[in-house]
């Protein structure tokens, strides 16, 4: 079924003309499949027919939402996911033993040779450096897609997956679940209505780069590992797919290639689609011009273990400049208010010219700051004018499926939020200024810096997209 139409919050970023004349993914300029071409993407049905690719941590809490519909494939590059380890979020045992009907597969490739006309849409929880390729595959084959976050790895793969989604017509969402909670409708309503003035400054932080997701930065994924054998359960050249051939690391998997370059984003990867979205919704802000990092020691292949990034935001119709700020790894914003507790997992602080405001993790809740002020307005608060979400971001991407209202955090909403993060990422593996060219994109003051906004190496024979 076409796309529904929704409306862009991004202005300035450049069109999809734009983005293939300066785009090249693993080396190459980049094509769109040719299976794109003159089809129309696959009707809705009573259930879904699902593939469910990468099933652990995310890809179990994409089964537990999803129940109702009908899986019928899951592909895991590790059997043990599938054949004898209970998920944390399906704890009634191994997926295979709950979904007996279900086929299983390791090479997402073969999954859809053998059973693309059998899957209506397809949910992505694996990690970040195969999110283009599994997702640019599923897309060719018409197929609706759910994409955990960060959007993609890297600048480029974004902006060729979101045109690649939009030619196609399917029903996209990424897996910034906040996105389809209370807490950022209640800031965008706060903001709209006035309570803060003009916001003109936003922190955020995470408690992130921390076990079991991350490692101490200074540990080198390349360091040969001899000791360790690869589990007979996993394919570990499946496991790397597009990424460098290199040895099995033990330490690399399930968890703990967040931290390194050649897999993940680190931490403002990792955590930045969910702790910025109020900052990036709220106030609207759009593209920024520029972006800067100051971090611990950098190492060759991963991230610091500390980095604190700061954007700016152009003034935009309704509002002025807005100042962005990211702080992670044991780093903290200045305290807002005497008292003030930081959240332990992060959140977000805003200030304008009239109040403050403070948003949970993942944007689950919002108050005004101090206290004082929350108690007082807190009978005469604005009224709920956005649409409320039941259930999660899972059941509202299964509904705009049948021809419900159009998912909130579909790619033409997550693309330019993940260029945020990514120009972040960016700007901490440059260790410098960097002024931003959204619609060239481009780097205008530091050229050099145009070779982070790709993935890093071309893929490896076999991969590309």
């Amino acid at each position: 079924m076409a796309a529904r139409p929704v409306s862009s919050l991004h202005s300035g970023f450049s069109t999809r003309r734009q983005f293939l004349s300066h785009a090249a993914v693993g080396g190459a300029a980049l094509l769109l499949p040719r299976t794109l071409r003159g089809q129309s993407a696959a009707p809705a049905r009573d259930r879904l027919r699902l593939a469910l690719v990468g099933v652990g941590g995310r890809g179990g809490a994409a089964l537990t939402a999803l129940r109702e519909e009908e899986f019928v494939a899951f592909c895991d590059v590790d059997e043990v996911r599938g054949r004898s380890e209970p998920l944390a979020h399906a704890t009634t045992g191994p997926i295979l033993a709950q979904f007996p009907a279900a086929r299983w597969f390791k090479d997402y490739r073969e999954m859809f040779a053998a059973m693309a006309d059998r899957i209506d849409a397809v949910v992505v929880a694996t990690p970040d450096h195969m999110h283009f390729a599994i997702g640019m595959a599923a897309i060719s084959h018409r197929k609706h897609l759910y994409l955990e976050k960060p959007l993609c790895r890297c600048l480029t793969e974004v902006r060729a997956l979101q045109a690649a989604a939009r030619k196609a017509g399917v029903i996209t969402q990424m897996g910034n679940q906040g996105r389809a909670g209370e807490g950022i409708r209640t800031a965008r309503e706060w903001v709209e209505a006035g309570l803060l003035g003009d916001v003109h400054t936003v922190h955020a932080w995470t408690d992130r780069p921390r076990l079991p997701w991350f490692r101490p930065a200074d540990f080198d994924p390349d360091a040969t590992d001899t000791t360790t054998p690869v589990p007979p359960t996993l394919d570990w050249n499946l496991w790397l797919g597009v990424a460098p051939e290199r040895p099995y690391r033990a330490e690399l998997t399930p968890e703990l290639w967040r931290g390194y370059v050649d897999y993940g984003c680190g931490s403002l990867g990792d955590m930045g689609c969910h702790q910025v979205e109020a900052a990036f919704y709220a106030p609207d802000l759009g593209a920024p011009t520029s972006v800067e990092a100051a971090t611990t020691k950098l190492y060759p292949k991963s991230f610091p273990a500390s980095t604190a990034v700061t954007w700016k935001f152009p003034a935009r119709p309704g509002r002025g400049a807005v100042e962005l700020r990211w702080f992670d790894g044991g780093l903290l914003p200045p305290q807002p208010v005497p008292g003030f507790k930081f959240a332990p997992d992060g959140g977000s602080i805003f200030y304008g010219t009239e109040g403050m405001m403070v948003v949970s993790s993942h944007s689950g809740s919002a108050r005004l700051l101090p206290d004082e002020r929350m108690n007082a307005l807190r009978p005469s608060l604005p009224p709920k004018t956005i649409p409320r979400v039941h259930g999660g971001s899972h059941q509202e991407w299964a509904r705009a499926i049948r021809g419900g209202p159009a998912c909130g955090s579909h790619f033409d909403y997550a693309a330019p939020l993940t260029e945020v993060v990514l120009l972040g990422v960016a700007a901490i593996r440059a260790q410098a200024r960097l002024a931003w060219d959204a619609g060239a994109a481009r780097f205008s003051t530091r050229p050099v810096a145009d070779r982070s906004l790709g993935p890093g190496y071309p893929y490896r024979p076999g991969w590309q997209v």
